[in-house]
């Protein structure tokens, strides 16, 4: 399978594709990435292949009018390893209140796993790939998601040098974290393709290296959860610049980035997604985070810190992000 794609491209190549005049282009280069629907590892998907743990009580799309995307973003050293998901994300097209939506999943939130001991929700992923990390959720949560993407570092970095590079407000705070995961990545490159490390806070264009070491900073403020909403400013500074790119360069840009796809989204559906988020005049990207606050606690179980939370709460107010309108002050 190709290298993996940032989860964003859920949102992104709806959008890409579904620009007129270019659609044949972009429809001839997807058709060229080999294997493009398949997955991560087909192995992963044997059995019954609608097998995705949906409850038989989980609201279906005709009812909400929403389309769910699971976004994985993996911690993986290496591409012969599945590594565990560093970033969960729910990318929602809610057609009924005509608004985009991006809900955070904490990696250490603590859940049962089909099959398997409970545990984080990350390591579903670990276990068994993109199906396991949709049946974990899906079962959880009380959802019908049929559709993911995955990215690791490797294909975000990338996929936001082929964008050339994103707009982020680096803070004092955040740069000595930064330039430490900075220099992992470079040491991991074995191309010897170094990015240097950032000197001043401030607006300012990272590449993808950066955005990389951006979204991945934990030790600083609130630990996973402020780690969560940097990863959902780069996804929407990433929305953004795509969304500002030339028309003209729109075809190559996407022959550029498909290589890296790794997901299950048809590409005549993402065709049929692609008209329905252009018809959505709320271009806001509105968020969540996954459990809410003061509905879970921090435990330590099995040497694990863990959050174990109060699923029921979360469930409903998860739902009532996904499936209702969302107010712009949320």
């Amino acid at each position: 399978m190709k290298k993996v794609l940032v989860g964003v491209l859920a949102i992104l190549l709806v959008i890409l594709i579904g620009i007129g005049g270019y659609i044949y282009k972009i429809i001839d280069a997807i058709s060229n990435a080999e294997e493009l629907a398949i997955g991560d590892d087909s192995s992963q998907w044997e059995g019954e292949p609608d097998d995705f743990g949906i409850p038989d009580e989980a609201p279906t799309e005709k009812e909400t009018g929403a389309v769910h995307v699971l976004l994985l973003g993996t911690d993986r050293r290496n591409r012969n390893e599945n590594g565990r998901s560093d970033a969960i994300m729910i990318a929602t097209l809610d057609r009924k209140n005509g608004q985009l939506k991006l809900a955070s999943i904490m990696r250490d939130l603590y859940v049962s796993i089909p099959g398997r001991k409970d545990n984080r929700i990350n390591a579903a992923y670990s276990f068994g790939g993109p199906r396991l990390a949709m049946q974990t959720i899906n079962q959880n949560f009380n959802l019908n998601i049929t559709r993911y993407v995955t990215v690791d570092f490797f294909g975000l970095e990338e996929i936001i040098n082929a964008m050339g590079g994103i707009d982020i407000d680096v803070k004092e705070k955040e740069i000595r974290a930064l330039n430490s995961v900075l220099r992992e990545l470079n040491n991991l490159d074995k191309n010897n393709r170094k990015s240097p490390e950032v000197t001043r806070a401030g607006v300012q264009t990272l590449d993808g290296k950066q955005a990389v070491a951006f979204s991945r900073i934990r030790k600083v403020g609130d630990g996973d959860s402020e780690r969560t909403e940097r990863q959902r400013r780069v996804i929407t500074k990433m929305f953004k610049k795509m969304s500002s790119i030339n028309p003209l360069k729109l075809p190559d840009l996407v022959a550029s980035i498909i290589p890296y796809a790794d997901t299950n989204i048809p590409v005549s559906e993402i065709i049929s997604l692609g008209t329905s988020v252009l018809g959505v005049k709320d271009k806001q990207i509105h968020q969540y985070r996954v459990p809410a606050p003061d509905t879970f606690t921090s435990q330590t179980i099995r040497g694990m810190a863990v959050y174990v939370p109060d699923l029921e709460k979360n469930r409903e107010l998860l739902h009532e992000f996904l499936h209702n309108r969302v107010s712009p002050s949320n």
